[in-house]
């Protein structure tokens, strides 16, 4: 097995569109805004086998106060999972072989990692990869996480039906009121919006910079700004979207005060969208957020698992605290959120 660091945009990117797991943060252009944005160097590895390619997995690698971090996503990105990607061969493989495989992926990236010999690792993998064995042997700790998914596979009828009836009777009535949708690649009010809410001192982090918004939504058309508007074009919801592979409901904001139940019937009209344009998942994120879990659980998603794993040394331990907290303090005072 080999690891190498991918120079190529056409050959990172083909990789990406050819794995199951592969999703648009996983992305060339989205990976080096990323790292612009931030300011750290992305480890874009390769893990070959022989000549065959395995799996990508993209790092970060960020020195801050004297402290070497290593991240996958970096925080402030608002990218819920990452980490690596497999071939689209690996599901198909024996189970012996995966596992011996697994092994010699997580033994490379290990030496890569003892080179930079980082006091922090966090590494956030995507739904679906659950073997993280090989991480918490090498002394990692590991966290559940979770997201929320519905099937769009399934009639609408069906979907519908499952929605709890509390909110039926909300959407029913939405349904009447002469909302219209709009979808725009505008970030302006979305914005706007969660950096309004996030000027409260009690939340820890800022929401995702604008102008590393407005880069990703320039770089790629797949993530779209819906905006629902009522019969007088006031606007009653905001939320953003990735269309890759599934349909993922990313950035949403707080409920603008009116009358309508905005976030729940612009919910509805994309998870509609979503399986009329012949997506099989919607992904609905926060169910970490205890503040969100209720209202998102009202559409009766399937709860999905996804795992992190971190390893820190004596400065690692509160060096994500203090990446966080510097960030903060430095984009509030520069009105940059």
């Amino acid at each position: 097995m080999t690891a190498i660091r991918v120079e190529d945009r056409d050959t990172w990117d083909t990789f990406i569109d050819e794995s199951p797991s592969g999703l648009l943060f996983h992305k060339w252009d989205y990976l080096h805004l990323t790292a612009n944005h931030t300011k750290s160097t992305l480890l874009p590895y390769a893990i070959y086998n022989g000549d065959e390619p395995l799996c990508l997995f993209p790092l970060f690698w960020k020195r801050m106060h004297g402290i070497s971090a290593v991240f996958s996503p970096p925080p402030l990105t608002v990218i819920p999972h990452l980490g690596c990607v497999m071939s689209g061969k690996f599901g198909s493989l024996k189970r012996s072989k995966k596992e011996s495989l697994l092994a010699l992926i997580a033994g490379d990236i290990r030496r890569e990692l003892d080179e930079i010999s980082p006091n922090y690792l966090s590494v956030s993998f995507v739904p679906g990869f659950d073997d993280i064995r090989h991480y918490l042997w090498d002394r990692c700790d590991a966290r559940v996480r979770y997201t929320y998914t519905i099937d769009l596979t399934r009639p609408t009828e069906e979907i519908w039906n499952d929605l709890h009836y509390k909110l039926r009777n909300k959407l029913k009535k939405e349904a009447k009121a002469g909302l219209w949708l709009e979808r725009s690649g505008d970030i302006s009010t979305l914005h706007a919006l969660v950096a309004d809410r996030y000027r409260d001192p009690s939340l820890d982090i800022p929401p995702i910079k604008r102008d590393y918004l407005e880069d990703l939504v320039r770089a790629y058309p797949e993530i779209g700004v819906y905006t629902l508007y009522d019969a007088e074009d006031e606007v009653v919801a905001v939320v953003a979207a990735q269309e890759y592979r599934r349909f993922l409901l990313w950035i949403g904001t707080p409920r603008i005060e009116n009358a309508h139940a905005g976030n729940e019937y612009l919910q509805w009209l994309l998870i509609e969208r979503a399986r009329a344009e012949g997506y099989r998942t919607f992904e609905n994120m926060g169910a970490n957020n205890p503040d969100l879990a209720f209202f998102k659980s009202k559409f009766n998603p399937d709860l999905t698992m996804y795992f992190e794993v971190e390893k820190k040394d004596g400065l690692g331990a509160f060096s994500e605290w203090a990446y966080r907290s510097f960030v903060k303090r430095l984009m509030m005072a520069a009105g940059r959120v």
